[in-house]
């Protein structure tokens, strides 16, 4: 019922105070039924963990929690029907209009043409994508998608005036969308457009007759402007009845959004093709161009008294920003105002709310949990590089990942990884960085995204010492530290209240604040005896520890009896010598991060919740055997496992890596200088992992030949690989295998990285293909299966025996972008030609003495890169016009040096 009233009401308690008082009050017992809930669940966690000699008293402890329960559950709920009773919520919503009531409707003309100003490429680009769909098609168009405030409903505009003058369409149409996605109000507005004097029609079927009478033997552009609906089943009523109507080819239709969804429910229609045009933030000249214009219009200036383009930068690129900064700058004169409102920025200027609901909208078409999610970010700093595993661990400890529409049989992180998803699809988050498997690795928030997550949470987070007005009744719930000035200002109640701490300085040696709620605690500096002191307090409600990059010497005790915590974090800890004994304690862990060898925990075994565990060592002690493995089933993303030479043979199927089918990257690393060992070909065929996995890294093993596991599925009579799905693999210093085993035949490969194999004289045909491991049906197996079909990057490196590299067939590498051959002092002959890989680009040997040619035929390369190659280099000079088209290159570099011509 609570999270009901508070979902329901988000938006009106950030912009009014009678709603937003109440509405934190009922925050308030909401939060207080949260902590009795960890309460409990520490309760029952003691109970697993505690010793014979504590089960008593626990027991005693746990009894008396469990009878108070109803007691304080009933109190929570009288308290919330009381505040219930004070106030109608639905009245409270009729009476007090919120900030973003009504959207003003786009209309196709604006007197203001500065934000146009360097978008004439744009407009050229769409107008061209929009006559080369038309031409085959009844009915096509594209959807310009980009962030709030990039000048979407401008470029719309330019496209619906330049169609008007230069008579692309016998008819536009215009239709703001901002309110919700009407078909019959499209339709209508057409007719207006047509400039239909039938009246007001509401049947569809009317509406339809009447469109398709007047567009006989036409051709239109219909324009809808800013666009929410992600619903495709609307979408294709809408191409349906226009299909119905339509008897030419050539028409079209232009959306504007801001949500990459809308993007993907109008593409979902074979007969209307729809195509994405991705806008762009304009560079700072134009958005300095753009403010030049805004200025010199007003009457009072002549002259800029200063140079626009550094204040032209804290635009981001936006147009909007630029359009109201120049605003803000027309009305003062004086050099001295000017400077005052760019170090200020326009965040501080009364202009403010135009940009604020602009951006706003994104925001507001937002899911309620996707809300809190948003605001909750503006605790980082601008411009911070986000992290996803730490982002999504941090709702995680907020609760704010528990259920997602019909999505009950997700585990809260997937939630979290398709909430972060839907932020970046509606470009609330920018600089996007993905790893190799098409996952969110990182992102950062645009500096006036971020003012906007402030201004939402600004009752509820507070940077101290900068942007909190600090009351006894304020309900800040997160609090990020940059200074311990005037900390004895904050008041005891406020720090009750505390879910997020994140600490820039060691406050506790200024002053203990009383932190009993608190959730999640990011401290980059703390003496250990304060921080053994404070987590004794914080026990039943902390979920999330980050110690990272501080300069602790050792872990308190106090960290194991954290019974609910669930994700702990030190990387880059390098003082820390000293872990605590008892890790297994902490049931409820399912993330820990380190990256330092020395500081993998004992008894991790425990931990049958786990999901993240970065790396492995194995030991000879209880608690660090492979056998610790065993019950973590949980366990996804990427595992290095070290010292498996510490592994013998019977124990290695105990790790259990098959049944892991959530880990996507595997390394197996075995310690460098030791004896060969006959063992390492069984530990490793017993560490077979499961099919999905998508990286694999084979470190100093000793065996001379690798596992069957690699080539074919053991378990199965076909010939199916169970590496199919593997996408990048690593050989290295595997200097007792004489041959290299058979991988032309994984059909998603693409990075390949074969180091230090010292006794491989040669690569040859079972490279490419083993006719042992493909199906019998195949007749001729060498002509019928192109081998490497995705492989776009090769790596050669240290290998002191390789003299030669050959193939019988020249369909190989159709995908291959980047080779890299390097310190193979015997390599001679190469075989590889243009026809064997058409798509390299970039081409780079390195301490290859003895190779005197390289390939047969031209390569279109962009970079060349040759060094410490005499014989080659004798070759290139002599033939350089036969084997190599100079034409494409960009970079050419010889022993180091930068060649640079006009090409």
């Amino acid at each position: 019922m609570m999270q009901s009233l508070l979902e329901v009401a988000e938006d009106m308690k950030k912009s009014h105070d009678a709603v937003r008082n109440w509405l934190q009050r009922v925050e308030d017992e909401a939060h207080n039924l949260v902590d009795l809930l960890d309460e409990y669940a520490y309760a029952v966690h003691q109970q697993e963990v505690g010793t014979k000699n504590q089960i008593k008293k626990q027991v005693q402890t746990f009894s008396s929690l469990f009878t108070s329960m109803p007691r304080k559950i009933k109190e929570i709920k009288e308290s919330f029907d009381n505040i219930r009773r004070e106030a109608s919520l639905i009245n409270l919503l009729h009476n007090h209009p919120t900030l973003s009531q009504d959207p003003i409707e786009t209309t196709p003309y604006s007197s203001d043409n500065s934000e146009v100003l360097g978008r004439d490429d744009d407009v050229s680009k769409v107008v061209r994508l929009l006559s080369d769909l038309s031409r085959q098609n009844p009915l096509s168009g594209l959807s310009i998608v980009g962030m709030p405030g990039v000048g979407k409903t401008t470029l719309a505009r330019s496209i619906y005036k330049r169609a008007e003058e230069e008579n692309l369409y016998d008819l536009v149409a215009w239709v703001c969308l901002s309110k919700n996605f009407d078909e019959k109000m499209i339709l209508r507005g057409m007719l207006e457009y047509l400039g239909s004097n039938g009246g007001p029609m509401v049947n569809p079927g009317a509406i339809l007759k009447r469109l398709k009478s007047m567009l006989e033997n036409k051709r239109f552009l219909l324009v809808l402007d800013d666009v929410w609906n992600e619903d495709p089943r609307n979408w294709k009523r809408l191409f349906s009845y226009l299909l119905n109507i339509l008897k030419t080819t050539g028409n079209s239709i232009v959306v504007t959004t801001s949500s990459k969804q809308v993007v993907a429910s109008t593409s979902l229609m074979d007969a209307v093709p729809m195509q994405e045009y991705e806008l762009q933030k304009l560079s700072d000249e134009g958005c300095r161009l753009i403010m030049e214009e805004k200025i010199l219009r007003s009457s009072r200036i002549t002259t800029i008294p200063m140079d626009l383009l550094d204040i032209a930068k804290q635009c981001g690129g936006l147009p909007l920003v630029a359009a109201v900064i120049g605003e803000t700058l027309s009305h003062h004169t004086d050099a001295d105002e000017w400077l005052a409102i760019k170090n200020n920025m326009v965040w501080d200027s009364p202009h403010r709310m135009e940009i604020v609901s602009k951006l706003k909208k994104s925001f507001d078409h937002l899911p309620s949990p996707l809300k809190k999610c948003f605001s909750y970010c503006s605790i980082f700093p601008k411009g911070f590089e986000i992290r996803r595993d730490d982002l999504v661990q941090l709702w995680l400890a907020r609760g704010f990942l528990h259920q997602y529409d019909d999505r009950k049989s997700d585990k809260e992180e997937d939630v979290g990884d398709k909430y972060l998803n839907d932020l970046v699809s509606n470009y609330l988050f920018q600089d996007v960085e993905m790893d190799k498997y098409g996952n969110i690795k990182s992102c950062k928030m645009h500096d006036d995204v971020h003012n906007l997550a402030l201004f939402i949470s600004k009752y509820e987070t507070c940077i101290w010492p900068d942007s909190c007005p600090i009351e006894e009744s304020s309900r800040f719930r997160h609090m990020r530290v940059i200074s311990d000035a005037n900390l004895q200002a904050f008041p005891s109640g406020v720090a009750h209240r505390l879910r997020s701490l994140f600490l820039e300085v060691d406050v506790f040696r200024t002053r203990a604040l009383p932190l009993r709620s608190l959730q999640s605690l990011k401290l980059a500096a703390v003496d250990r005896k304060k921080l053994q002191e404070y987590l004794g307090k914080l026990k039943c409600c902390m979920k999330y520890l980050d110690i990272s990059e501080s300069e602790i010497k050792g872990l308190p005790e106090s960290v194991t009896m954290l019974y609910n915590l669930q994700t702990l974090r030190f990387m880059g800890c390098g003082s820390l010598m000293d872990l605590p004994s008892d890790i297994g304690n902490l049931v409820s862990l399912r993330h820990i991060h380190f990256n330092d060898e020395r500081h993998m925990p004992r008894g991790v075994g425990k931990l049958t919740s786990l999901q993240t565990l970065p790396l492995f060592v194995v030991g000879t002690k209880k608690g660090q055997r492979i056998e610790e493995l065993k019950y973590l089933s949980q366990l996804r993303g990427k595992l290095k496992i070290y010292n498996l030479e510490q592994v013998r043979e019977s124990e290695a199927t105990e790790a259990k890596l098959e049944a892991k089918v959530k880990l996507l990257k595997l390394q197996f690393v075995w310690s460098k200088n030791r004896a060969i060992s006959n063992s390492d070909e069984v530990v490793l065929d017993h560490l077979r992992p499961h099919s999905n996995l998508k990286s694999l890294t084979i470190e100093n093993y000793k065996g001379v030949n690798f596992p069957s596991w690699m080539v074919k599925d053991v378990s199965s009579s076909a010939s199916s690989f169970r590496l199919n799905s593997i996408v990048k693999l690593k050989l290295i210093d595997c200097d007792e295998c004489g041959d290299i085993l058979c991988l032309g035949l994984l059909p998603k490969l693409k990075v390949l990285n074969i180091r230090a194999m010292s006794k491989v004289k040669r690569i040859g045909s079972t490279f490419y293909y083993n006719r042992s491991n493909i199906a019998s049906s195949s007749q001729d197996v060498g002509r019928s299966i192109t081998p490497f079909p995705a492989l776009r990057k090769l790596i050669l490196s240290n290998m002191t025996k390789l003299e030669e590299w050959t193939a019988e067939d020249t369909d190989v590498f159709p995908s291959l972008d980047e080779l890299h051959i390097k310190d193979c002092p015997e390599f001679k002959t190469w075989w590889i030609d243009g026809s064997a890989s058409p798509m390299l680009s970039i081409l780079s040997i390195h301490s290859c003495p003895n190779l005197q040619a390289i390939p047969r035929r031209q390569l279109n390369l962009i970079s060349l890169d040759i060094n410490d190659c005499p014989n080659l280099m004798g070759y290139a000079e002599e033939h350089s016009p036969k084997w190599c088209n100079i034409c494409h290159i960009h970079s050419i570099r010889i022993n180091g040096w930068v060649v640079r011509s006009q090409r």
